[in-house]
């Protein structure tokens, strides 16, 4: 009974300390300079706290109806004073942090080891994920709390019948669940990890029930994502869901993928759907799906089917394909400085693992070494055969084999002197190899880390600086409040602040781009200002305006452009101008139909 007790304090202890060590590292930062959201982020924020359409929206598309719910049913308790967006997102990326520092804490047994331990991961916090939380991203935070779920189930042990209740177990499928309920593609990527964990697990087990134990885990795991799949399909059943997320599909497989066919080349399709020359210019150079009604769901898969077709008359051969993907990720994960520091930290540990696994005599670590490759493979295959990579992509591969080398280390503890050099009498706190290992994670941290760390404070200072003349400019539209803008996408780009416990006003404006177009959100917020029709709003309602930044690098014939063609006769005529107190100079455009042609005349 004394020895449960002291194992529950110790066990209580380490928890709190790694709980209130991630949170004032996280406050500290913070108040140094705070975590921003961006692009995607701050539309899904807009949509789940209730500024887009006035009322918290659990619909968030590209994040689950499970985390929508969640998020809806805060808003509508608090109100959007409390940012419950981006405190999810925090929390989720710090799960992980605080599991990895409490177990590497439960394996120490003496002052001095809980003193290098804890050294060693405030130099891994700061270093390499730093970057995480300063640019707040909803895929990085699916991915790390998945992460989270995957060391759970990696150091759960099956060996008894409570094999399914265990509080690891348990934590492992909640996590997973949650994961999968924020981001189901991200959440995706860490399927092949789970996988080979399950598949060592059961040829590990010894017994009859502790395999049975295995597989009903699995199986309990594969329903629950089963389950959250279901919710997002009858979240998205009905006739204006599944419209929209046709149209977002095609307008996906466009700009993400194979690009808008050329008008030239396409003039005759373009004519049949009704998009004209300056729509097709407003499209491609400057993102705008919002004036031009035929620009819609029909029109849209049209194009992205000739995208395709134009796209696979470009496919290589198979075999040069399967050799330009290899090729692709040797480059990208050896050559390629995208993924640092991340991946020269996960490098370090393959290497170290591998040769304490040698010198301890610890042929379970080959397997799994050999397991991880496999599903880092699956994942990297992919990646490059779709050619869709970007970081926030691939550091969720390189999290996934980060918490399970670590679990690794815990599981064998590998740290322990019982191989080599074994001296008789000297009491030796950890192994050498172990101890060139910790030499080696700190030296890449402050080598590789630091500047990555100093690099994003810098970047994160300077878009906050900036973000300065949005902050201003949403003041001056709540000034005018009676009014609805439709702003310019080419040049208004922003981040906000994370966790600002600031209320936000219901938005009296939208984007002419990006995804949310042609959405039941757009739909909703332009039916309450009686917007039918953009273009022939702007004409005609007195409270429909654009509004513009300037810069110098590019001008808006392309508006003057639009409104020639459709309108003739029509000039875009500045009625108002704005200036930030940073240098950003906005204006607000109507347009005015000065004459009427001849031909509109007859």
């Amino acid at each position: 009974m004394a020895l449960d007790r002291k194992q529950f304090i110790k066990s209580t202890l380490t928890w709190a300390i790694s709980f209130f060590t991630v949170l004032v590292l996280v406050v500290i930062w913070n108040r140094m300079t705070p975590f921003l959201i961006d692009n995607d982020n701050i539309y899904l924020k807009t949509i789940a706290s209730g500024e887009m359409t006035g009322t918290p929206e659990p619909h968030m598309l590209y994040m689950g109806i499970l985390s929508g719910e969640i998020l809806a049913i805060l808003y509508r308790i608090t109100g959007n004073g409390i940012p419950w967006f981006g405190l999810l997102l925090c929390a989720s990326m710090g799960m992980p942090m605080v599991m990895l520092l409490n177990d590497s804490l439960k394996a120490c047994k003496s002052r001095l080891a809980y003193g290098i331990v804890y050294l060693l991961y405030l130099i891994v916090f700061g270093c390499f994920f730093y970057h995480y939380f300063a640019g707040m991203q909803y895929t990085i935070a699916t991915g790390m709390l998945g992460t989270a779920a995957l060391f759970a189930l990696a150091l759960h042990s099956f060996e008894n019948n409570k094999g399914l209740f265990r509080r690891r177990i348990l934590c492992f499928y909640v996590l997973s669940w949650l994961a999968f309920g924020m981001r189901e593609k991200a959440f995706l990527m860490l399927m092949p990890f789970a996988g080979m964990v399950f598949l060592y697990k059961l040829l590990k087990a010894k017994g009859r029930e502790n395999v049975l134990n295995i597989i009903k885990s699995g199986l309990a795991f594969i329903f629950g994502l089963l389950f959250i799949f279901g919710m997002n399909l009858i979240a998205y059943r009905g006739e204006e869901w599944k419209s929209f997320r046709e149209y977002n599909k095609a307008r996906e497989t466009i700009f993400d993928y194979y690009g808008f066919p050329e008008y030239a080349t396409h003039e005759e399709l373009y004519h049949e759907l009704g998009i004209t020359e300056s729509s097709y210019h407003a499209i491609t150079g400057h993102y705008n799906l919002i004036l031009d009604p035929a620009v819609n769901r029909d029109s849209m898969v049209k194009l992205a089917q000739a995208a395709r077709a134009e796209g696979t008359e470009r496919d290589l051969a198979l075999v040069k394909k399967i050799g330009v993907v290899f090729h692709n990720i040797v480059k990208r994960n050896i050559f390629d400085y995208t993924d640092r520091p991340m991946n020269i930290l996960v490098y370090l540990l393959y290497l170290f693992v591998f040769v304490l696994a040698i010198l301890e005599k610890k042929s379970w670590v080959y397997l799994q070494l050999f397991f991880l490759g496999i599903a880092r493979m699956f994942d990297w295959i992919y990646l490059e055969w779709v050619a869709r990579d970007p970081f926030r992509v691939t550091q969720i591969i390189y999290m996934a084999e980060l918490v399970l080398l670590v679990a690794i280390i815990i599981e064998h503890k590998l740290w322990e002197f019982k191989g080599l050099w074994e001296f008789q009498g000297a009491k030796k706190l950890v192994h050498p190899i172990f101890a060139i290992m910790i030499s080696g994670i700190i030296f890449s941290g402050i080598r590789f880390g630091m500047p990555v760390m100093r690099g994003m404070y810098q970047h994160v200072s300077g878009i906050r600086r900036m973000s300065v003349c949005f902050t201003e400019l949403e003041k001056y539209l709540e000034n005018h409040s009676d009014n609805f803008y439709y702003f310019d996408m080419s040049h208004l780009y922003y981040m906000e602040d994370a966790l600002a416990f600031v209320p936000a006003e219901y938005e009296n404006y939208v984007y002419m781009g990006s995804w949310m177009p042609n959405s039941p959100w757009y739909r909703e917020k332009m039916e309450h200002f009686g917007i039918t029709d953009v273009a022939e709003a702007l004409l005609t309602n007195e409270h429909v305006f654009i509004l513009y930044q300037q810069v110098d690098f590019d001008t808006r014939d392309f508006l003057d452009d639009y409104f020639d063609e459709h309108y003739p006769g029509t000039e875009l005529k500045v009625v108002d101008e704005f200036a930030s107190s940073n240098g950003f100079h906005y204006e607000v455009l109507k347009p005015t139909i000065n004459s009427i042609p001849d031909e509109r005349k007859q």
